[in-house]
């Protein structure tokens, strides 16, 4: 397996196995009726007003949506910022013919016209756009200022991002580390793959042109573009591609103290709230003589003895009766 695969899948398989938790914990410990937060916060509420005692249950399944809620609400933003970002890309005016040294690239590497296009935009810029047919952007005045060997770096970078859909799998990685903002780790796997997606672009150029020199050379202009989900040619962390295309060796991004135990802690009450078995509570009933009852709409009596055969869950009492409750898990 190559060692830059190691990196996706680590972050799947974290990613994946704490989706199934929160899955399972949003599915089987709440309770999802109209009235949502609102009942369950009036309950805890009032049974903290009434000797500070409230249904573990009830406090649960509020904290569960809660939770859940908020991580939907940052999902849901990042969602629109994408979004966002990506229809103000495309209010760029294309040009209507491909310059020649872009078109001399596109024949080289037998890549097709319809996955480059050129706009009519006065910055150095370069980006990759679309998630499930990514097409490359380059800039008008990028053709100009680069050189044909440094345009190629840019192409070929931005080529790796295309083929291997890096869009769609920033978007998903912020998607993912949203809806689960409160295990850093998640966060972390995700800026260490946005890295690990342009070192591996840049070896990928280095590996076409045999060189180092035009990609270095492009990187020199320091191209920035807005927009952190979208990745384009100088998009961050530029230093650690510096580093890489220098000879250094990159090493992961060290993860903090206390991301790393707000981590082990969140995940490790989503597990223990798993295992943690619902409250049962039974109550003992004791009657009055000549008490009237009613079992199931079967019968009806005056006096509640063993000549009726009855039946515990459905007994609804007519009169006060006593209850000595005793709480059992």
């Amino acid at each position: 397996m190559k060692s830059r695969q190691i990196l996706p899948i680590v972050f799947i398989a974290t990613s994946g196995l704490v989706f199934i938790l929160g899955t399972y914990l949003l599915v089987t410990k709440t309770t999802l009726h109209p009235q949502l937060f609102i009942t369950a916060c009036g309950e805890i509420l009032k049974n903290i007003r009434e000797h500070v005692h409230f249904n573990t249950d009830g406090f649960l399944s509020s904290l569960i949506l809660f939770v859940t809620a908020i991580s939907v609400g940052l999902a849901l933003f990042q969602l629109i910022k994408f979004i966002v970002s990506h229809w103000r890309l495309h209010q760029f005016q294309p040009e209507g013919v491909l310059p020649d040294n872009l078109r001399a690239i596109i024949s080289k590497h037998d890549l097709s016209n319809e996955f480059v296009s050129v706009v009519r935009n006065t910055k150095l810029t370069a980006y990759t756009i679309g998630l499930l047919r990514p097409k490359i952007i380059v800039s008008k005045a990028l053709t100009v200022k680069l050189s044909q060997n440094q345009l190629e770096a840019v192409v070929l970078h931005e080529l790796y991002h295309l083929r291997n859909h890096h869009v769609l799998w920033l978007l998903l990685s912020r998607l993912i580390s949203s809806l689960f903002f409160f295990i850093p780790l998640i966060e972390y796997f995700a800026r260490q793959l946005k890295t690990e997606f342009e070192l591996a672009a840049d070896a990928f150029v280095v590996e076409k042109q045999k060189t180092k020199d035009h990609l270095c050379g492009s990187l020199a202009l320091n191209i920035q573009y807005a927009g952190s989900v979208i990745p384009h040619f100088a998009t961050s962390p530029i230093e650690k591609r510096v580093e890489s295309l220098i000879g250094n060796k990159i090493t992961l991004e060290k993860i903090g103290t206390r991301q790393l135990s707000v981590s082990l802690l969140s995940i490790g009450l989503m597990m223990g709230a798993a295992v943690i078995q619902p409250g049962q509570v039974s109550a003992g009933l004791t009657l009055e003589s000549n008490a009237i009852c009613r079992v199931g709409e079967k019968c009806q009596t005056t006096d509640c003895t063993s000549h009726q055969s009855i039946e515990p869950h459905n007994f609804t009492p007519h009169v006060p009766v006593s209850f000595s409750f005793s709480s059992s898990h």
